[in-house]
This record gives C-alpha cells, structure tokens and sequence, in this order.
C-alpha cells in the first residue's frame, strides 16, 4: 500500500505560496529537486529545431543549455538546503556522429561533467555491444542500473548494471531501481546481447520496491526505458513506486501523469536534449510522505538559454573528431522526402530503391523504424544520409523462398511494430484481419509471386540478425554481410541521380483503408 495521499500539483503551489506569505512554516516541508533526462542519443551540439519550423528553425543548445539548467537548479537547491538529483533513462549515445565515433565516450565524459547520480540502460546502449558497456561503466562516476538484466547461465547481473541503489539527499532517503523493455530481444542484435535475458518487468518492479522499503527509504524511484505506455501500465500493476522517470518512448511530458490508483508520478522528456525535466517533491518532514509535487519541461532554445562555455567546449573538442567530411556536399533533392511508420513511404522508397540497384536483387525489406531522419528538399551533405541511417546498419543479402518473403510480409503488417518499407514488391493487405492472415497479395517484379521460388533479398543488419519475431531473416541461405553501410548506399545513390525525387507509388496497399 502507498504510505501517503498526495496532493495535485496545483496545491503544491498553494502550499508554496502560504511558505512564502508566512501561513505555513517554512521547515515542515522539505523539498527534492530532481531533473532529468532520457534517450539523448548523443545529441550534446547545438542543433536547429527543423522539426518545429522548417522554414525558420529555432536553434537548441543541447548540452551546453542543459548545463546552464543544472549548475542554476543545483546552485538553488543548495542555497535553500534542499535535496537535489540528476538523472538520465537511458539509450545515452546512438544517433548522432558524436555518439557513435565515440562509442559513447564523449556523452559519458558530459554526463560526468554534468554530475550525473545514477543512469539506466537503454536498448541502444547494447549497439556496440557488452564489451563497451563495461568501458563507458568503468568510464562513469555513477552507476547504470537495469535490474532486469540477467546473464543466463548464472541468474546474476551483469557486472556493468546494478538493481538499484539508495542515496540520500536533504535528509530524505531515497532508493532507486532500474529497468530496460522486456521486449530487448527484438530491439537488438543478438550478438550484442548474447547470452542475456530481459525479464518481465512488473514482477522485478515489486521485487525492488520491496528490497528498497526493507532498507528503510522514504521515496522510491524507478528510472526506467520502457515507454510511456509500459510506464502507465507498469504504475497500475505494482504498488509502492512513487516516482517513475521514464525513458525509450520519446514522450514528453510537460505536466506529470499520476495514476489514481497507486499515485505515481509518471515524468518524460521529448529526448534528444532538447528538453530538461524538472519534477518537484514537497515532503513531509514529520512523515517523510510526499505532500505534493510539480513538474515542468525546460526548453533549451539557445536565444533563451545561456551556452555554458565549458561544455560547449567539451562538446566542440568531440565534434571536431566526429564529423569530418560530413558536409560534403553530395547532391539535391527535387521535393522533401518523408518517413512513416505505417504506411508507405517516400524515403522508404528511396532507400529501398537504393538497396535493390546497388545489389541487383529481387526484393528489399527495410523497417521504418530504422529509418532515421528525412532528406530536405535542395542541396544535400553527406550528414543527411547519416542521419537518414543513424543506427549505423549494414545492407545484408540472401536467397529466401516465396513462401519466406511471404511470411515476412505478414510479420510486416502485424501492428506488433511499423511496417517493412519494399521495393521490387507490391503487396495488398487488410489489417483488420486476424494477424497472419492480413497479407492478400503479392507481386514481385509485376508477376505473381511463387511460394516455390526463389527471390534474391537484401535487407538491413538489424532485421537480418533475425532477432524476436524476424528469425526467418535468419534462416536465408546464401546469407551475406556485405558491410556497405545503408547510409554510404544513399549517398551513392544521391550522387549518381540528382536531383533525387521519390514518391508514394502504392506499393504498400491497406485495403481497408482504401475501402472507407
């Protein structure tokens, strides 16, 4: 059972407010500041907000702003005597040049800077594998927590991850655990991962909150990469968690959700470091319960935002190795071309189309979700295509039959994850039939296709590894790594075909959209 009854932040502000007039005596309460992030996946230079105005992008500071945010609030909470937290949710440093060159090291180095409590794991955390999650832990002044994690063979954690730890802060003690998706199996190469389970992650959730009341702390946290919706699910099915800091869906959160029927506060930022969360606890001094809380988003627009110029610094010494070349210009682009993750789309055809001239084969699969960024209409750099391809996949060829592509295109439609973006193929189905009979029609190379023949198929690393639901990936024959990475293949294809244009051309058909 919760230990308290917790106030809306609304009259949190309220109790403030009777601090400050005098009603209401200023040590009664003891405040906790916690900021937080999740899911920078190395996003620590100053970038422009493309996505918020086109035309006019608003430049974000990134690291540099999120460093003005925590020296301001930790210099406060320590002038007031409160209690003060820095957190981060994981998936730390795939996506940008930055992050991958440096296999994390630079994002750990300003997370060290930045005076970072506690971090949790992330499924992208995994991209290079275990080896380099024992370096960036050694590398760290704090500690990754996934509780979840287990090695098969021994039952035991990782020695990289630890299950949750207790710190205290203002006098109040507080315990937090850590928690990574279940669904890793499917997020990952299993290389990367071999010899790893994920365990559900509710019964760990309660195993946690009890080990933690056992050792006597007064709030406890789960920073977890599961996903808002997880998150929600996770506050209903386990008690005694008040706070979750949430990471891997991207959700940003400007006010808190709280449950009402365990009361606990839900925060989440939009990811990249664009943002800083800010949560607020007001605690009882008597009871140690929560009183009330407040939470709010920061925004890092660099106009607003003072740079702090040493992790400005930081961030341009790493900057300066990593992207080399990466404004070369390579071509044009006759329109924007756009991702989706349900539908077809145009860089979906682009890239595909890409892959099918490059290796000459019959049939490209490529998850949208591995589909990274957009090609801007006009001039285009070599940056574009490595963002279009920020996971760093390879093109992976092999022999599959028709009955094999067919089954792939089922898994494709299943609403377990977004669709497979094609070329050489032409397919019809109907989502409101039950999964693994929605697939009607397929065509490859305008004919028919043949269950009982076989179709040369090029397809990413990451779907090839044939991890979760993707294992026919796995038993292709004739099966090659090719090692071109699918960025280089963009390029490429950028520099032998500008202007570049691609268009929706109804590949992808969902006829019970096409019948309303």
């Amino acid at each position: 059972m919760m230990r308290y009854t917790r106030m809306r932040s609304a009259l949190l502000a309220l109790v403030l407010a009777l601090i400050v007039l005098g009603s209401a005596p200023a040590d009664e309460y003891q405040h906790l500041i916690i900021l937080h992030t999740n899911d920078i996946h190395g996003s620590l230079a100053p970038v422009d907000a493309w996505w918020l105005n086109p035309d006019f992008p608003p430049p974000v500071g990134n690291g540099a702003a999120a460093m003005t945010i925590i020296d301001r609030e930790r210099a406060n909470a320590e002038k007031h005597g409160y209690g003060f937290l820095l957190l981060d949710a994981g998936d730390f440093y795939q996506g940008t040049p930055l992050g991958d060159f440096s296999r994390g090291e630079a994002v750990i180095e300003f997370l060290n800077h930045a005076g970072y409590d506690v971090m949790s794991l992330g499924n992208h955390d995994y991209a290079d594998g275990q080896e380099n999650l024992y370096e960036r832990a050694a590398q760290a002044d704090f500690p990754f927590l996934g509780a979840n994690i287990l090695i098969e063979q021994t039952g035991e954690l990782p020695p990289y991850a630890r299950r949750h730890i207790k710190l205290e802060r203002g006098g109040v003690k507080i315990g937090i655990f850590g928690l990574i998706t279940q669904y890793m199996k499917g997020m990952a190469r299993p290389e990367d991962i071999e010899g790893l389970e994920f365990l559900e992650e509710a019964p760990v959730a309660a195993e946690c909150v009890e080990e933690l009341r056992a050792e006597g702390v007064d709030i406890i946290i789960g920073l977890t990469h599961i996903g808002y919706r997880h998150d929600r699910r996770l506050v209903q099915q386990v008690r005694g968690i008040d706070v979750i800091i949430g990471g891997h869906s991207h959700t940003g959160l400007r006010d808190p959700y709280e449950s009402f029927s365990n009361h606990t506060v839900v925060c989440q930022t939009f990811g990249h470091l664009t943002t800083v969360g800010r949560l607020e606890l007001l605690i009882d001094r008597e009871t140690n319960r929560i009183a009330g809380y407040e939470g709010k988003l920061f925004e890092l627009y660099a106009e607003e935002v003072p740079l702090d110029q040493e992790a400005l610094a930081l961030v341009g010494k790493w900057v300066e190795k990593a992207e080399q070349g990466l404004d070369e210009v390579i071509g044009s682009s006759a329109a924007e071309l756009t991702r989706a993750g349900m539908e077809e789309s145009p860089m979906g055809n682009l890239i595909t189309d890409a892959m099918r001239l490059r290796f000459g084969v019959d049939v490209v699969m490529h998850n949208s979700g591995g589909i990274t960024g957009t090609l801007p209409k006009g001039v285009l750099t070599y940056r574009n295509a490595y963002e279009a391809d920020a996971y760093a996949n390879t093109v992976v060829t092999m022999v599959l039959s028709g009955r094999q592509v067919w089954d792939l295109l089922e898994v494709s439609v299943n609403r377990h994850h977004a669709i497979f973006q094609v070329s050489g193929v032409r397919m019809v189905y109907d989502v409101t039939r039950p999964i693994g009979e929605r697939v009607l029609e397929v065509e490859v190379g305008g004919e028919p296709l043949d269950f009982d023949r076989d179709y040369t198929v090029a397809t990413n690393s990451f779907l090839a590894a044939g991890g979760g639901e993707y294992e026919i990936f796995g038993q292709g024959r004739d099966w090659t790594d090719t090692g071109v990475y699918i960025r280089d293949v963009i390029a490429s294809y950028v520099r032998a075909h500008s202007p570049i244009d691609a268009k929706v051309e109804g590949r992808i058909i969902d006829l019970s959209v096409s019948l309303r």
